[in-house]
């Protein structure tokens, strides 16, 4: 199971799935698995929950694919089964101590120094510590926006908001990951206030999450360069963002659905698809 759930799905094996065929359900599924169990894993931060949380929600989509009307994107509509699936599985999870993470190292690339690669390692390893520590709705939006790379409306209709909503609250979740990893990435830093001469700085950090989702105009992102080159508070905060964000777009790589869980959700599906040729 290592198609990323972002490809583009063949109608024709969706249609089939949509009839019932076995094989186009279990394709499907196959498709679906990694980027769910990604999103799960964020959200549950349990292993065995999130394999329960993640068997759940396979065989909900195979129960309900049938009723899937392409009023939204299949990828929206898939993560918000998963995420239904992990609200039931997490309630009890808020006082257990975090598991270490098996994917934390990330894998050396032979174009980055040991010094390089270690260090990135360690910041994949504070940013996946800080996500656990958000409030849960910022942690999702920030799962399905940054790590799992959905749009703004795929992630908004996964989490039932607005467009508009969803990047309010994810211009604040990003405020929220910049400050918490500071100790990482600005240590001895002091947050933007004004400048020496009094000038009160504006927010860069809210400024440029709003210019990565597109909300500035031409001459406000210019406007925003030319303050944030001159201040180094503002300089250091955007670069922070900017390295925190890279960071959780590479959490999504190298990161297999075990195959004990891929065994447990063939399993399912067998035990589900011979109940249902039974009706």
């Amino acid at each position: 199971m290592n198609t990323d759930a972002r490809a583009l799905v063949d109608p024709d094996l969706l249609a089939r799935a949509q009839r019932g065929d076995p094989a186009a359900i279990e394709r499907l599924l196959e498709t679906l698995a990694p980027t769910l169990h990604r999103f799960a894993r964020r959200l549950c931060g349990d292993s065995p929950d999130v394999d329960d949380a993640v068997q759940d929600a396979m065989v909900t989509i195979a129960r309900k694919v049938s009723e899937f009307e392409g009023r939204s994107s299949l990828t929206s509509w898939s993560y918000a089964v998963a995420r239904s699936a992990c609200s039931h599985r997490r309630r009890g999870l808020k006082n257990r101590p975090p598991v270490e993470d098996e994917h934390a190292e990330q894998r050396p690339s032979d174009d980055k120094s040991p010094e390089a690669v270690a260090s990135d390692a360690e910041l994949s390893r504070a940013v996946r510590a800080v996500l656990e520590t958000l409030p849960e709705d910022y942690r999702e939006v920030l799962v399905l926006r940054d790590i799992e790379g959905l749009t703004a409306p795929e992630a908004a209709e996964a989490v039932g908001l607005s467009v508009d909503a969803l990047k309010s609250r994810l211009h604040r979740a990003r405020g929220a990951l910049r400050k918490a990893l500071a100790p990482w990435l600005e240590p001895g830093a002091r947050l933007p206030s004004s400048d020496a001469a009094g000038v009160v700085c504006p927010d860069a950090v809210e400024m440029l999450s709003r210019k990565i989702e597109g909300e500035l105009t031409t001459a406000d992102c210019a406007a925003m360069e030319k303050h944030v080159e001159g201040c180094p508070r503002c300089k250091g905060a955007c670069t922070a963002l900017t390295r925190a964000l890279g960071t959780c777009a590479r959490l999504a790589k190298d990161e297999a659905v075990p195959e004990a869980l891929q065994e447990d959700v063939r399993r399912a599906m067998k035990r589900w698809i011979d109940e249902h040729s039974r009706t």
